[in-house]
């Protein structure tokens, strides 16, 4: 079985998270991880993460302030103290992370594939020759250090090798799969936090 770990699963170096019953503070922090090896999430990128979990945050009747974290608070493998440090910092209670992944996957034939999270791994049965995006939110609090809040956003797009071995049309389906996940994170926050309201 194919397997890989999330950015966010990085942070935490692998250990899931456990999870609580905590909802989210009135002071909130959003964040974005970078990764270690290709450097920060496309500006462009980030900005709507944030933006969709703004929105989403906006929507419940709870009065928040929310605080975007920049991206270097937040390199690979820091962890939860760094994480209560930075939140120490911004003057917020909790903190909603969020990362996007991207893997190709070449094989002749589809299957199961392993995908690591901050709250545990979870198998997803992808086609051969599919582009995967994986976004991977997860609400932390800070006092107790357990997830309140852990969702994952998958978007597949079918590229053909050769579409990925040149890199004008590789750029060009890593854009198109991102808009495709991008879209359906808003749906997603969106429906999860206004059916919080009710």
């Amino acid at each position: 079985m194919a397997r890989f770990d999330t950015r966010l699963a990085g942070y935490f170096d692998g250990e899931p998270l456990e999870r609580g019953r905590h909802p989210a503070s009135a002071r909130v922090g959003v964040g974005v991880l970078p990764s270690e090896s290709s450097g920060a999430v496309a500006e462009a990128n980030r900005l709507s993460m944030i933006a969709a979990m703004r929105k989403a945050l906006s929507s419940d009747s709870v009065k928040r302030s929310i605080r975007p974290i920049d991206d270097s608070y937040l390199k690979a493998g820091r962890g939860l103290e760094n994480l209560r440090q930075t939140g120490k910092l911004f003057g917020v209670d909790t903190i909603f992370l969020l990362s996007m992944d991207q893997q190709f996957r070449p094989q002749e034939s589809g299957g199961l594939v392993r995908v690591t999270t901050a709250t545990g791994p979870r198998d997803v049965d992808l086609p051969s020759q599919a582009l995967l995006t994986y976004i991977d939110v997860v609400m932390v609090d800070l006092a107790s250090g357990e997830a309140g809040y852990a969702r994952q956003v998958i978007s597949e797009l079918g590229v053909d090798a050769r579409t990925w071995t040149d890199p004008r049309l590789r750029r060009q389906a890593e854009a198109d799969a991102t808009a495709s996940a991008l879209q359906r994170l808003q749906t997603v926050l969106s429906e999860d936090w206004s059916a919080q309201k009710r």
